[in-house]
């Protein structure tokens, strides 16, 4: 807790034998020393240069006690302030107690700059949450300063009490996404609008860091068997009319093809358009932004794969995959995608199919079956990982290691994808 005292210092005496009052503020061990506009003789002072003319007293006393409201306002959060950040605080200038800022327009300001980089996947997260936050407390503005402990543990318990799909409560996972995005928001706030080596705290509070946000619950197993696999490449091609793209062929192919291209995301696969020697290159979208080298990686086309890789190439070479031309967002695509994987995965006796298996399912095989160590895995993934990044700095890129890998998991697969045509409409 901040304590504040008036002090008179032999040291500062001026020329003319008088001395400035000084308010001492203490926090965390740590002193910083406050000049007023009061200066005092000997008259005014006692041997020992304590205060004694009372005018001064309580001059001195008003002034420690509105430091001492600002404080008492702030309650909790002030055990997360330095002595500095206490000091701008209780000095800080009219129009720097008052500033505002509202969350929600800032949120829907990144999330745009967001979509227009490309990063649709962010977007949408942020977008959720912050509608969550919106819904929540019923208007479409919210201050910063609104979001409080009480704030924040009301709107854990008001989103586990939202129906869900199936007529279930939303549970865990909902809550630890939309608090996580709207934490990291707040904390971006706070680096753009605070200053602290200049003593510019406008938003002082961290009220995240007082809430036991739950933990989002461990995802099922979503990874496929080598037999399921196998399966799934024999699944016959279906004739049935649509208009435009057949979603049941087009799910089963684009599934095989993110399977033989080391779970090749939906989004990369759709985007891509480096194609050289027999390679794709390409910078992973989900994580591009998180890393120095842009989540850069080069894969293969093994034998195995060239009957689908032929049979989506962009014949324009615009893009590797001609997917754009099928379909105009990333979004009309995915949805395409897992749409076709619901009625193979019915078929197959596989719950809930989703295109992002085919990741796991090429990760857990290489892994439990192939024999593939986890650090080429994670390599092979392109995964971020702190721990190495770097040692990673250091050592030369080579894709040998990710294309042997791949190489054991398509030979133990042991099965035929030459024939990829579709029965004539």
């Amino acid at each position: 807790m901040a304590t504040f005292k008036a002090e008179v210092y032999a040291h500062q005496k001026k020329a003319d034998g008088t001395y400035n009052i000084k308010i001492r503020v203490t926090h965390k061990q740590r002193k910083k020393y406050l000049a007023t506009p009061w200066y005092v003789g000997k008259e005014d002072l006692t041997r020992s240069l304590k205060l004694k003319n009372q005018r001064y007293i309580d001059m001195v006393d008003d002034v420690i006690k509105r430091y001492r409201t600002i404080c008492n306002n702030v309650g909790e959060g002030l055990d997360n302030m330095s002595v500095e950040q206490i000091v701008e605080l209780i000095t800080a200038k009219k129009e720097e107690e008052h500033f505002t800022l509202d969350i929600v327009a800032y949120t829907r300001a990144y999330i745009q700059k967001l979509f227009d980089m490309g990063r649709t996947g962010n977007a949408k997260a942020y977008q959720v949450a912050i509608n969550s936050m919106v819904k929540f407390v019923g208007r479409e503005s919210v201050d910063i300063s609104e979001i409080t402990v009480k704030f924040l543990n009301d709107w854990i318990r008001w989103i586990g009490e939202q129906p869900a799909r199936k007529n279930c409560k939303k549970g865990g996972r909902a809550q630890s996404l939309y608090l996580a995005e709207v934490r990291a928001m707040y904390n971006r706030a706070k680096r753009e609008f605070n200053d602290e080596e200049a003593g510019v705290i406008r938003i002082p509070f961290s009220p995240f860091a007082k809430v036991d946000i739950p933990k989002a619950p461990i995802t099922r197993k979503r990874a496929l068997t080598v037999e399921q696999m196998r399966e799934l490449a024999k699944v016959p091609y279906t004739s049935i009319l649509q208009t435009g793209c057949n979603r049941y062929n087009l799910a089963k192919d684009v599934f095989l093809l993110s399977f033989l291209l080391i779970g090749m995301n939906a989004v990369d696969l759709y985007n891509a358009t480096d194609y050289e020697n027999g390679r794709i290159t390409y910078q992973r979208t989900k994580t591009r932004y998180r890393r120095a080298d842009g989540a850069e990686i080069s894969i293969r086309i093994e034998p195995e794969a060239q009957a689908l890789f032929d049979k989506y190439k962009d014949p324009t070479g615009k893009r590797v995959f001609k997917f754009y031309k099928l379909y105009s967002s990333m979004n009309g695509f995915s949805v395409a995608l897992n749409k076709g994987l619901k009625k193979i995965g019915n078929l197959l006796g596989i719950d809930d199919l989703e295109f992002y298996a085919a990741r796991h399912t090429w990760a857990t095989i290489a892994t439990n079956d192939a024999e593939v160590d986890k650090y080429t895995v994670h390599t092979a993934l392109n995964h971020v990982d702190e721990n190495m990044r770097v040692t990673d700095i250091y050592i030369r890129k080579s894709w040998d290691n990710i294309d042997r890998a791949n190489r054991k998991v398509q030979d133990l697969m042991k099965w035929d994808l030459s024939d990829v045509t579709e029965p004539k409409k």
